[in-house]
């Protein structure tokens, strides 16, 4: 009898995936496992007769090679045996969160589920069977960017089964021996190959050959669209090439194809050519599915699914309910309040907002880590981001805040900090129980309705969505935090600056290329807080450099240095005087 049963919403690995020869592979027979080290809950490790052996009280034990032994994209397998709970763990973090998989004979059933920090997590997902006991079973874990695959055969009756998950936190890390409250377990041997993968790590939208050019995808215009793909492996993907489709008809792919060639391991590439995209007369404006389906040598192929907003900005009261506004936890194990208040209200003649703290007037949760994201939209080129805030949060002085908020941004997954005007009035202190590191900086203390606005750094020009972030510490409360009218709108700028005019104020640079340092020599519309931005190609933010405003016109010296202290590779990068609407400055490193 052979028993197939897949539980999810999606078909993981429907295709082939390129595997590569075994990473790691351990039979025991040397009885010696004095370099792997236990993990999580306490347990009894032995290796004799060829096997691993195991016993515990406590779940989850884990049994990790002791090396530093990382592993992204990779397939688990191994030979066990046991009672109560046996089985692999994966992506284990030095703080021991991570994903595990079981087999559970004398119970039935069979799960995926995480581990946070030593302790079991929230259940992925699981399966109810006759799982047979006293037999040895073939289980393999796969590992495929956020696909969780476990597969469980039982080679003496012919049965097998396999479900799927959704990892919710995909990291590296590392693999092992799983066991829970388990009498009596063995391990045979077990066997790690690293998978190659292909992931869509930024892409840009340019409408200027077919559009009014603000790089937002609109009713009538055409778009081309370059996609980066990152190799996360250590592999090589041979010819690779891209193929885009749009799940809904409404868009049209007029190019849809694009070579990437061979992508090494561990690099990105934008491939020799761009896609292209039209949105017909008729199409609505709202956010569409797109696939963007990834192959290359050895039957390698992965289907990256991603999404285009068309129209140009967003608005927002909350007077009408939040439509496409969501909030949550950032991560697992911490509060979340954001809810629409009719508390406090700035519209005028309106009734409600966001607000991040208990219902009326009540004061936020300890342990508080928590977003409110927009709508995923198009931030038009030289357009403006606005919303008005209340906040009343826990500070230890004028400066020093224990409790705060911060605004990002992503395009993607990653998101990246936004610099308001006026600028965060806190930094978080040293110590902090919160979710935040030391000195970030935040918006804190008390402050009433205030407008803040950004003008849209033109490397984020194109798809994106803002998103709200409050955190707490463990200990003392205050009102909260309070989001109300908020708006993504586009102004005159762009028309402006196809004019030929020079935008003023200015920035420029005091050599180019560079190779050391730079100097950065600027003009200042008025006095006051200024950020100098430079992005890489991509526009992901790599420095943030504060400007000293006192002086209209002065300069700040770089020393090419990202925002981690790390020198940042040789390539070309843009900067930008945020605050302002004058246009990035190309600058080349070598």
């Amino acid at each position: 009898m052979n028993n197939l049963l897949v539980l999810s919403a999606f078909v993981l690995f429907a295709t082939p995936c390129l595997t590569h020869a075994s990473s790691f592979y351990d039979d025991f027979n040397d009885n010696d496992i004095s370099d792997w080290e236990a993990r999580c809950a306490s347990a009894q490790w032995v290796a004799e007769s060829g096997y691993v052996h195991g016993n515990t009280y406590s779940s989850p034990a884990i049994l990790a090679p002791a090396a530093e032994t990382n592993y992204f994209n990779c397939i688990i397998s191994t030979r066990s045996k046991g009672v109560h709970a046996f089985g692999l763990a994966a992506r284990l973090s030095g703080s021991d969160s991570g994903v595990i998989a079981y087999v559970s004979p004398d119970a039935n059933i069979a799960r995926i589920r995480q581990v946070v920090n030593g302790n079991l997590g929230p259940v992925l997902n699981d399966i109810s069977e006759n799982f047979p006991s006293g037999v040895f079973y073939n289980l393999t874990l796969t590992c495929q960017d956020g696909d969780i695959s476990f597969q469980i055969e039982v080679p003496s009756t012919g049965d097998s089964w396999i479900f799927t998950a959704t990892d919710p936190y995909p990291q590296p890390g590392k693999f092992g021996l799983l066991m829970g409250d388990e009498s009596g377990a063995l391990w045979d041997w077990i066997e790690v190959s690293e998978q190659a993968s292909a992931s869509m790590t930024w892409f840009t939208t340019d409408d200027q050959v077919s559009g009014d050019g603000d790089m937002c995808l609109e009713q009538g215009e055409t778009i081309e669209l370059a996609v980066e793909i990152t190799n996360n492996s250590d592999y090589t993907l041979n010819n690779a090439f891209g193929i885009l489709q749009a799940i809904n008809s409404d868009l049209v792919v007029m190019e849809n194809q694009v070579s990437y060639g061979n992508i090494a391991g561990m690099s990105s590439t934008y491939g020799a050519g761009v896609f292209t995209v039209m949105a017909p007369m008729v199409t609505p404006d709202e956010t569409y599915d797109m696939r963007l389906t990834m192959f290359a040598d050895e039957g390698y192929q992965k289907q990256i699914n991603f999404s285009l907003p068309v129209g140009c900005g967003t608005e927002s009261d909350f007077e009408d309910g939040a439509e496409g506004w969501n909030c949550g936890a950032v991560s697992t194990g911490w509060a979340s309040d954001w809810h629409v208040s009719s508390t406090r209200n700035n519209t005028s003649g309106g009734l409600y907002s966001y607000k991040c703290g208990s219902t009326g007037s009540g004061d936020y949760s300890n342990h508080q880590y928590s977003y409110l994201e927009s709508p995923y939209c198009n931030l038009p080129l030289y357009g403006d981001c606005s919303y008005w805030s209340w906040i009343e949060a826990q500070v230890l002085s004028s400066t020093v805040a224990l409790d705060g908020g911060m605004l990002q941004y992503r395009r993607l997954d990653e998101w990246i900090d936004l610099f308001f005007v006026p600028a965060y009035t806190h930094s978080i202190g040293s110590g902090s129980t919160g979710p935040f590191t030391d000195n970030t900086e935040v918006y804190s203390g008390t402050a009433g309705w205030t407008e803040y606005s950004l003008l849209i750094p033109d490397s984020l020009a194109g798809p994106g969505a803002v998103r709200f972030v409050f955190g707490s510490d463990d200990a003392g409360n205050r009102e909260g935090w309070y989001i109300d009218d908020f708006s993504i709108t586009g102004t005159s700028a762009a028309e402006e600056n196809t004019s030929g005019a020079i935008p003023q104020p200015s920035l420029s640079l005091s050599e180019n290329p560079f190779s050391q340092s730079v100097t950065f020599l600027y003009q200042l519309p008025e006095a006051g807080d200024y950020i100098i931005e430079v992005f890489d190609l991509s526009g992901r933010v790599m420095q943030r450099l504060p400007v000293d405003g006192t002086d209209q016109q002065n300069s700040l010296v770089w020393s090419g240095s990202d925002i981690s202290g790390n020198t940042i590779p040789s390539g070309v990068y843009f900067a930008r005087l945020a605050g302002t609407d004058i246009e990035s400055v190309r600058l080349v490193k070598f």
